[in-house]
């Protein structure tokens, strides 16, 4: 395992960090080196002799690259640094030489080139780089960027047809909005303005918050004055969509110009629309009782506008604590807009608000009334979720049927783990072990890595359910229900294509130019298929390579979204080890044996709140590992006898970990230790937590869980749980607790992607 590591990650002395290459004192050391050894390495290399093609086969890891290959390569570092010093020409010139050199990096030295030679000029250069770069094999990772290059280099030498040529053809390799606004400006060039004012207005009304919607901005003032009448006016949903995408980023003071801008051009229904969205800006802007003043006075047509306005009014109604106005106005919608979507967003919202309350005899009639009439629509898993785990909880007569349904008609909802463990539990209260069994057996097999399957493998050791034999009525049923497809899952070895990619990033990096390396294994990623788990497994390596274990997570699940679902006798041991890494190992052991918790747990929960980024504050200001506010570190610090406290102190993982065990302790204490309480207190504060203790009784932790009436309080207890046992099997025996893997051939042709699933990461 170790000699893999070594092969593929080098140790952190033996690669050259980029960021120094910006940096002159970095540079005065590395630049010399690279060249000498470039250049010593080609005056000693044995002269070239023909030799048979090799026969590439998939292998595990990447072969060791050789330093003559090293030191070519580094000739891209130093171009690449040139480049961002402003001297094009050495950096065209140090390019062109890498490309000789190192021709499996071909493509990245003729980027370098043809940025170089743009800001040169040299604009048919431009295009004698990118063309190397659209015929480079494997596909390069720049061919999107160097074909912008390309068309601003046609522009610019007054080249307009041979840009709008260009562009047509790589116009879906071209990253959004650069595409667009491209294009656009060949058609102004060519002369064909009805169509660069399309295009124009694409880039304006579908990405307002990029730097290319104010370039589109300026380039149709001047369309519009040359066209006159014949200027085609934009559509009305696309004015409505560009204030949408405000407010969706958070922009509703920008959002209110465009639609108050808007309003007079629109006519009909789209006009009705712009007029409510103008109250849903102040709802968004904390603008409450303003907007609801604005909404009660509005009159629209019977239309969805109208059910939106009553939507948004509910909203409104509930933040402002009217409660008793809410129901006319949700009366209002069923008899005006009973199939609404706007319907079913209320229902939704007033029956999760009424959850937090308490409020059983509002929040279930709701439930059930977005389940029966939305049935059809996914949300409304959701909502027969509610209504079935309440009836569960109450021991109703329908209890038994509802599970059933839960499962036979939203198998994939996020929440069927929870129905086929709890339909489980009633099979043991009615002593049907067998049928007990068959739920746990079929949950552990479909959820291998949920909250659910934990503590279903517990209910198997059971001695009645362990000594049961799975129900064939139940497994019948199970089998007969919908689940999603998940296809067999890809293989950690590398296909031809993969390995290629493997071996230039692993260049790349031992080159220094670790962003460039990741670069190109996130390319293929997001272009190779059936390769998830070898470029997912990879990422994560250099990243714990280059002492970033938090990326290392990150990248596992972004291009691995679904390795929750696999056993984990289906990966190596290390990759779960990269998933679920343990950092500071020997501080979170020894704070924990001091406060007598559990570390793998300690664990589990730093994983969750900041991924082991040592350095995190999150917008709620909470910090570091632990994710502690500056408050509750200072009052914590003085048991230890600091006086002052500085928050900076928050920001040292050791001093981090141990105020947030002593923090867990305090509270793991105060619920009489029982985890799922002090969880529950550690992410929603203990207010609520003690709230939610009183709405009891409940006959186990999993019922307790499940009555939270936060959607992120009820994940984040399931996650850190589930992350507490995979730390345990992974780490708390001097042998893991992990079945052997056996690795499956590299695929040898494209396969489709399985369909993503539900998995809390």
């Amino acid at each position: 395992m170790r000699s893999n590591w070594e092969q593929i990650i080098p140790d952190r002395w033996s690669s050259v960090n980029f960021r120094r290459l910006r940096r002159p004192s970095g540079l005065r050391f590395l630049l010399p080196g690279l060249f000498a050894l470039f250049c010593a390495l080609n005056a000693h290399a044995a002269p070239a002799s023909p030799a048979k093609k090799p026969v590439h086969k998939a292998k595990a890891v990447p072969k060791a690259q050789s330093p003559k290959a090293v030191g070519a390569a580094g000739l891209i570092a130093v171009a690449q640094h040139e480049l961002d010093q402003g001297n094009p020409s050495a950096a065209a010139e140090y390019a062109a030489a890498a490309t000789t050199q190192a021709p499996i990096l071909a493509d990245y030295a003729q980027n370098i080139r043809a940025q170089a030679e743009y800001g040169l000029k040299n604009y048919d250069e431009v295009n004698k780089s990118a063309t190397k770069i659209f015929d480079h094999t494997p596909v390069s990772p720049f061919v999107g960027s160097v074909a912008a290059l390309a068309v601003r280099a046609d522009l610019d030498g007054d080249n307009p047809k041979q840009a709008l040529e260009l562009v047509r053809k790589y116009f879906e390799k071209i990253p959004q909005p650069q595409a667009d606004l491209l294009l656009a400006r060949c058609f102004e060039a060519t002369g064909d303005l009805a169509q660069a004012a399309e295009y124009y207005q694409r880039v304006y009304y579908d990405y307002p918050t990029a730097k290319e919607a104010t370039d589109a901005a300026n380039a149709l003032v001047t369309v519009q004055q040359k066209l006159g009448d014949a200027y085609p006016p934009p559509m009305p949903s696309a004015m409505l969509g560009r204030a949408e995408k405000l407010i969706d980023a958070k922009n509703p003071a920008a959002a209110r110009v465009e639609l108050a801008a808007a309003i007079p051009k629109l006519g009909g229904v789209q006009r009705d629309l712009a007029r409510v969205r103008l109250g849903e800006v102040d709802y968004q802007a904390g603008h409450t009782e303003a907007a609801f003043q604005y909404l009660t006075a509005l009159k629209v047509d019977e239309s969805e506008a109208d059910a939106e306005r009553l939507a948004y009014l509910i909203r409104c109604i509930r933040k402002m604590d009217r409660h008793g106005d809410v129901k006319p106005m949700l009366n209002h919608l069923e008899q005006q807009h009973a199939t609404s979507p706007w319907r079913l967003d209320a229902l939704i919202f007033v029956a999760d608000q009424a959850r937090v309350d308490n409020d059983p005899s509002t929040y279930l009639p709701l439930y059930n009334a977005c389940a029966t009439t939305f049935s059809s629509d996914p949300r409304s898993g959701w909502c027969h979720w509610r209504v079935t785990f309440e009836s569960y909880r109450k021991d109703g007569k329908d209890a038994y049927d509802l599970l059933r349904d839960q499962l036979d008609k939203y198998p994939d909802s996020p929440d069927a783990n929870n129905a086929l463990y709890f339909l489980g539990r009633l099979e043991e209260r009615k002593e049907d072990f067998a049928s007990a069994r068959a739920c746990y057996d079929e949950l552990v097999e479909l959820f291998p890595n949920t909250y659910f399957a934990v503590i279903s493998r517990e209910r198997l050791k059971d001695p009645k359910v362990s000594a049961a034999t799975a129900s064939a009525a139940m497994l019948e049923f199970l089998h007969s229900v919908n689940w999603p497809p998940r296809n067999e899952f890809p293989s950690f070895l590398p296909a031809e294509e993969a390995e290629k990619r493997l071996n230039r990033a692993q260049l790349l990096q031992l080159t220094g130019l670790n962003e460039f390396a990741e670069g190109e294994l996130k390319f293929g990623a997001r272009n190779d298929e059936d390769q998830d788990n070898v470029y997912a497994y990879e990422l994560a390596k250099m990243a714990v390579a280059r002492n970033a274990p938090d990326q290392a997570v990150r990248y596992i699940k972004a291009y691995a979204p679904d390795y929750l679902y696999m056993p984990l006798d289906q990966a190596p041991l290390l990759f779960w080890q990269l998933a679920f890494p343990i950092p500071f190992r020997a501080s979170i052991e020894q704070q924990s044996r001091e406060q007598g918790l559990d570390p793998f747990l300690v664990a589990a929960l730093i994983r969750q709140e900041s991924e082991f980024n040592p350095k995190v504050i999150s917008r709620a200001n909470a910090y570091g590992l632990m994710q502690l506010l500056p408050s509750t570190g200072k009052q914590l610090a003085r048991h230890f006898g600091t006086r002052r406290f500085s928050s900076s102190e928050l920001l040292i993982a050791d001093r981090n970990i141990q105020l947030g065990a002593l923090y867990f302790r305090d509270l793991l204490n105060s619920y009489n230790g029982q985890t799922e309480l002090t969880l529950a207190s550690y992410n929603a504060g203990p207010g609520r937590a003690n709230l939610w203790r009183n709405w009891g009784p409940y006959r186990e932790p999993a019922e307790f869980i499940e009555t939270v009436p936060f959607h992120e309080t009820r994940g984040y207890i399931q996650i850190v749980l589930r992350n507490a046992d995979v730390y345990r099997r992974l780490y708390a025996g001097t042998v893991p607790d992990v079945p052997v893997y056996h690795p499956k051939p590299a695929p040898k042709g494209k396969h489709k992607k399985r369909p993503s699933a539900h998995a809390r990461a």
